[in-house]
């Protein structure tokens, strides 16, 4: 296997349209287009199908590096890899506005992009956002309680005395700038006083196309918490499966903000608030392969109870990432029900392969959470590599544990923070 711990990374695209922006009250929705759909500035139609899974797997690889090196406590690293973005945000910042392509990540807090005057910028094939032009824009002071409370980016004061931040990523790029307030338009919109960062010297592997990044973690100063003030603390989106085939679909999956009621047939389990509040945790337990129960607990070789939020819920990364000997033991289940001849990855990335044509019968495969059993369908246990080619969906690492969106496909997933629960309702995402 060329990669010993990898992940898939497919960070989510928010573009907005407007014929697809709902306005109900306290509710607003916007579309998730994926990186390779034809709306996508970074589509490329000279790359296959198989191509473009080969290059997500390279893009996730860092992913749950970044996981541990956080959660551990190490140096300030963002989780959003310059080029992880599998998802990109139409936003608009400032009054007038201007709009900036941006990758959408649960897995980061502050929102940040490029802005003149840059001393140090990757070439941008949009303009930069000049906050001069803007009457929203206002530098937070250095000594202020917003630029103290910074968790997820090394702050600094500036001869100005403004708050400086600064963003290192796992690959060695790097982000400063002035952590500000903006007037920001997301959908049909207006958001006031939105704290982010504008970057003024960048440095790395930064892609001309992508103008920042919205953050969607469960931090104080991401978007989705600062937000709360003016629709509910909740969020929740639908994403649809791969398409089969090498021209990549145009079809969007959603995004809302605001209250969300799934109606029946949900199931909830708690979000573990950890240091830091970024990530999403929830209590992962096991599997059921058919009859077979799979316990994490019975694979940890230890007496001690088990740890609360063990796993991270992450629309950035693709894979579901597992402790080694539960992923040994969930991949023979899965073998062994299945009971067909197995092949190789023809990229050499993945695990367990077989001619999709040959499998013909599936076992039912549920992921037990604390309170909540989620059941997964064939597209959520494994993953398109090719034509005819499908490989499982999970790997091992010794990394932390990791949810990935392949396993989300066609779930509607509610994040709750006023409440701190997650839900799971199995749900045919291309309808909504």
């Amino acid at each position: 296997m060329t990669f010993s711990s990898l992940v898939v990374a497919i960070t989510l695209t928010i573009s907005y349209t407007a014929t697809s922006s709902v306005a109900i009250d306290d509710t607003f929705s916007v579309n998730l287009i994926h990186r390779d759909s034809v709306d996508s500035p970074f589509y490329d139609r000279s790359m296959s199908f198989a191509q473009r899974m080969v290059h997500a797997l390279q893009r996730s690889f860092i992913n749950v590096k970044q996981f541990r090196s956080n959660i551990n406590g190490s140096t300030y690293q963002a989780d959003a890899i310059p080029d992880h973005g599998e998802f990109l945000l139409n936003i608009s910042y400032g009054n007038p506005s201007q709009k900036v392509l941006a990758i959408a990540d649960t897995g980061s807090d502050l929102s940040w992009m490029q802005c003149k005057p840059c001393t140090k910028c990757y070439k941008h094939t949009a303009p930069l956002f000049d906050p001069k032009n803007s009457s929203t824009y206002q530098p937070i002071d250095c000594e202020s309680k917003t630029c103290k409370a910074m968790a997820s980016v090394a702050t600094n004061c500036s001869a100005m005395k403004e708050c400086e931040f600064l963003s290192l990523y796992a690959d060695g790029s790097v982000s400063t700038g002035t952590v500000s307030t903006e007037t920001i338009t997301l959908g049909d919109r207006v958001l006031p006083n939105i704290v982010f960062g504008c970057s003024f010297t960048n440095d790395g592997t930064f892609q001309p196309a992508w103008g920042g990044i919205v953050g969607l973690g469960g931090g104080d100063y991401s978007l989705v918490s600062q937000i709360r003030t003016l629709v509910p603390g909740k969020f929740s989106y639908c994403l649809i499966p791969y398409p089969l085939t090498n021209e990549f679909s145009n079809k969007s999956s959603k995004m809302t903000f605001g209250d969300f009621d799934f109606g029946p047939n949900v199931v909830t389990t708690p979000l573990v608030q950890k240091i830091p509040k970024t990530y999403y945790h929830v209590t992962f337990e096991g599997f059921s392969v058919g009859d077979k129960r799979i316990s994490i607990s019975d694979n940890l070789n230890s007496t001690k109870p088990l740890l609360k939020g063990n796993m991270i819920v992450d629309s950035g990364t693709t894979l579901t990432m597992l402790p080694p000997k539960l992923y040994d033991e969930f991949e023979s289940a899965i073998k062994e029900a299945i009971n067909v001849r197995t092949i190789k990855d023809p990229q050499k990335a993945l695990n367990l392969c077989y001619h999709s044509a040959k499998v013909t019968k599936m076992p039912k495969v549920t992921m037990h959470f604390d309170g909540a059993d989620v059941e997964l369908s064939r597209d959520n246990v494994f993953v398109t590599v090719s034509k005819h080619i499908m490989c499982f969906g999970f790997l091992s690492s010794s990394d932390h544990a990791v949810m990935g969106n392949i396993a989300q496909l066609n779930h509607l997933i509610g994040f709750d923070l006023e409440n701190n629960m997650l839900s799971f309702k199995s749900t045919d995402c291309e309808r909504l």
